[in-house]
């Protein structure tokens, strides 16, 4: 009984310290006000300071760019990033500290060598909070603190490599562009982690970017024009993505059982298909209007193109948005969607595991990244094996469509460019599925309903191009060299 009741005290204390934090950081009036906002709306309160904070970090985001030396910026990120947490989670900004801290001890302590230790400590950290959200939230979709660790986890897994291949002898020519060789500061370290521009859903980025930003080494022209057409653009596919749920709601055509037996095959598919575009759509609403902020920071700022002489602002680009959709092949369609997480999962797992096992290393590691629901398992390691399989059937197939140069396209090419848009456009949309219902029975239930044609397809293909049944043509020997 003593130890129940001196649980209960604790419990008590820390509740009324939390909430005197809460007070403090948001006022009781704006409480009130967001309250009432989210019963008029029907929108969640959560929901609701999300989105403040994702149009908020614009000024927050502009006035980083404009205060004056380094440590007034990375004063300003630890202070306004710190806010925007509690602002948005309460006490659980603490989960998202606790790692970073954990990750810069680490480094502190143990050197350079500490690069697994700290992509250890910030997987674990995050592992955790999603297997007590899946327990305690199943297939729910309340917000909480994993969706700033996810961001915060590409910064801490990152950061301990770049500073392990800043003191390597085997680090490549990219792998060094992105390290230091002295651990930062404290202040410099947490303003990184914390910056406000992209703190609420991303994107990530690399730490040298920000300190040469934030120093002053790389400067922007003025961000204005490219940043808020870049809210413009997720405004409007926000739009069209609640256009598309009214006539197609992805959830009930997946998972409703009476509408995944109505009509054929095709038209079920179609369904789904259009849905599914429309689901993309809230996808790409939150990318643009986080990347356009991180554009008014400067950080989006990537130089000019070479050829036109025009500014470039995709240092930190998160989707392009045509790219994916018109995509001719699922490595296409990856470079396009989520681009600062897969160049992520590129540098720090693709590139430093052996050939052979990266691509499938890769997409396990992405899956684990998003959580422990077996649609995410079935959907990235689905996708692996269809990558290798296009892989070979490029190799396979796309010398016949070319002129003997290799390089001139021939007659057959417009045909082959058009077929290989088709089956990646079609065997995307049909494995996603998985990763938007992430039950295993629910997943099971809306490929039952297509007879699990993509499955099937899919084995097919690897039979044929996976096992040299079908190889690439021999190349022809020019008569010079004859």
């Amino acid at each position: 009984e003593a130890m129940e009741g001196a649980l209960r005290s604790v419990a008590g204390a820390w509740n009324a310290t939390c909430a005197a934090v809460d007070g403090i950081a948001t006022p009781a009036v704006v409480t009130e006000q967001l309250a009432k906002l989210s019963a008029d709306t029907g929108i969640s309160t959560p929901e609701i300071r999300l989105f403040l904070c994702l149009v908020g970090a614009y000024p927050v985001a502009a006035l980083w760019r404009a205060l004056p030396g380094a440590t007034a910026r990375h004063a300003f990120s630890v202070v306004t990033g710190w806010w925007m947490l509690q602002f948005i989670l309460g006490y659980q900004w603490l989960h998202c500290i606790i790692p970073s801290f954990l990750v810069y001890l680490s480094m502190a302590v143990v050197g350079p060598r500490a690069r697994y230790l700290t992509f250890a400590i910030a997987f674990g950290y995050l592992t955790g909070g999603h297997i007590y959200r899946q327990y305690t939230d199943y297939l729910g979709w309340t917000l909480d603190w994993t969706m700033q660790m996810m961001v915060v986890t590409q910064k801490l897994s990152a950061i301990g490599f770049n500073y392990y291949d800043g003191n390597a002898q085997d680090a490549s020519a990219s792998q060094k562009g992105r390290s230091f060789k002295t651990l930062p500061s404290p202040l410099e370290f947490f303003s990184f982690v914390l910056f406000p521009g992209t703190l609420a859903i991303g994107p990530a980025f690399e730490f040298t970017d920000y300190r040469q930003f934030a120093t002053g080494e790389l400067s922007s022209p003025n961000p204005m024009v490219p940043s808020l057409w870049r809210f413009v653009q997720g405004i409007a596919l926000f739009v069209a993505h609640n256009g598309v749920m009214m006539y197609f709601p992805t959830w009930a055509l997946l998972t409703d059982k009476e509408l995944l037996s109505t009509g054929n095959v095709v038209t079920r598919f179609a369904k789904i298909w259009v849905s599914l575009l429309g689901y993309r759509f809230k996808y790409y609403f939150g990318w643009k209007v986080a990347e356009g902020a991180a554009v008014m920071s400067g950080l989006g700022y990537n130089g000019t193109d070479k050829v036109t002489g025009k500014h470039k602002w995709d240092r930190v680009e998160n989707i392009d948005v045509i790219g994916y959709e018109t995509s001719q092949s699922l490595r296409d369609s990856a470079s396009c969607w989520n681009k600062t997480t897969n160049l992520w999962l590129r540098r720090y797992v693709y590139e430093r595991v052996r050939n052979g096992v990266n691509l499938y290393a890769t997409y396990f590691v992405s899956a684990f990244w998003h959580g422990f629901y077996p649609g995410y398992y079935m959907f990235f390691l689905s996708v692996a094996v269809a990558t290798q399989v296009h892989r070979n059937f490029r190799r396979a197939v796309r010398p016949r469509v070319m002129n003997d140069d290799g390089k001139t396209p021939g007659p057959m090419k417009p045909l082959y460019d058009v077929f290989s848009f088709i089956c990646s456009n079609v065997t995307t949309n049909y494995f996603i599925i998985s990763f938007v219902v992430l039950a295993g029975d629910l997943c099971v239930n809306a490929f039952m309903s297509l007879y699990f044609i993509g499955h099937i397809v899919l084995a097919v293909a690897f039979g044929v191009f996976g096992t040299g049944f079908v190889r690439p043509p021999k190349t022809k020997v020019s008569a010079k060299t004859q």
